[in-house]
């Protein structure tokens, strides 16, 4: 666990005493954009060895408190927020990433319900189902035979790619390299984790956004420059062309860690990019453009606990001069 996250779990139940209004007037950060995963009241194999994430229940209390201390908006209004007409107000834009199938089962409904705008990104490469993420594979594989596939969590940080699933497959199982996809392509038909194209655009019909999360959600600080953008613009390309969607929204898989100034100065300064988006928590950026987000997910913490505990852990570093990502 990161310093950050072991910070926000061990505060977090001592963060009720803190006013919300006093450390956003500290910390001069107004505006947030929680981000999420998945919410479902059902087991998900494919998430269950990776993180925790919140039910339906938890969901709905993190939502009644973050539209009770900030006023949503949506992904139309970003351009309003880098001109600066929303300062000093209290907003938030929500996020959701993988585009997984309870966005829109789940999801959507309590949105609508409640008159909340959001933005759904998605990997072009897992659109309708046609293939499954890597790490989503590990998780799979775990939950189905933990002995036989006791090399996948036993690796789990070492594991980066498809390819180094791959490789540990072929070190510890030998003759049953096999097994794994036969798995994850059963798992890919009958569950169907990923939301499929029509409903992608039935989310957009009713005023949602959605935007890229890569061709196949690598880890960024693994690939060159030259890859890196690849990922980023084949991806917005093709939702462009397949959705018609009118802003270039994209969300860094994993982290923007390893991504230089170079990327930023390229999708920004050619405008192939209208906005991008971190997960790092309450942070300054190099750009206006480039935002971070806070993850919702992984801890017991409600979105009160968290919210108190990322400002928090700003405020603390801040005689430190850390919390400027340097790039």
């Amino acid at each position: 666990m990161s310093v950050r996250k072991s910070f926000i779990s061990f505060t977090s139940p001592f963060t009720s005493v803190l006013p919300l209004s006093v450390l956003t007037a500290l910390t001069g950060h107004h505006f947030i954009i929680p981000f999420y995963h998945v919410v479902s009241d059902e087991p998900c194999p494919h998430i269950r060895h990776l993180y925790s994430f919140k039910n339906v229940k938890q969901f709905e209390r993190d939502l009644d408190h973050l539209t009770s201390q900030y006023k949503p908006i949506a992904a139309s209004d970003l351009e309003d927020v880098v001109a600066g007409k929303y300062k000093g107000k209290k907003i938030m834009l929500l996020t959701f990433d993988d585009g997984l199938r309870q966005m829109y089962d789940t999801v959507t409904p309590i949105l609508l319900r409640k008159g909340i705008p959001a933005v759904f990104f998605v990997n072009n490469d897992f659109v309708d189902n046609k293939a499954l993420m890597f790490r989503y594979k590990v998780s799979l594989g775990i939950g189905a035979d933990y002995d036989k596939y006791f090399a996948l969590s036993n690796n789990m940080d070492k594991i980066k790619s498809d390819t180094d699933l791959q490789e540990i497959l072929d070190e510890s199982l030998k003759d049953d390299v096999l097994a794994l996809n036969e798995l994850c392509d059963s798992f890919l038909k009958s569950y169907k984790p990923y939301m499929t194209s029509a409903q992608i655009r039935a989310l957009i019909s009713q005023g949602f956004s959605i935007g890229s999360h890569s061709m196949n959600h690598p880890y960024y600080h693994t690939l060159s420059l030259e890859q890196q953008l690849s990922q980023t613009l084949d991806s917005i390309d093709g939702l462009q062309k397949q959705f018609n969607i009118r802003q270039r929204l994209f969300a860094f898989p994993f982290t923007d860690h390893g991504v230089s100034k170079a990327f930023f100065d390229k999708i920004f300064t050619e405008g192939k990019m209208d906005f991008t988006f971190g997960g790092a928590g309450i942070k300054n950026d190099i750009h206006p453009r480039q935002m971070q987000r806070i993850p919702m997910e992984g801890w017991a913490a409600g979105a009160e606990q968290t919210l108190k505990s990322e400002y928090l852990y700003y405020l603390l570093r801040a005689p430190l001069m850390r919390n400027t990502i340097k790039r």
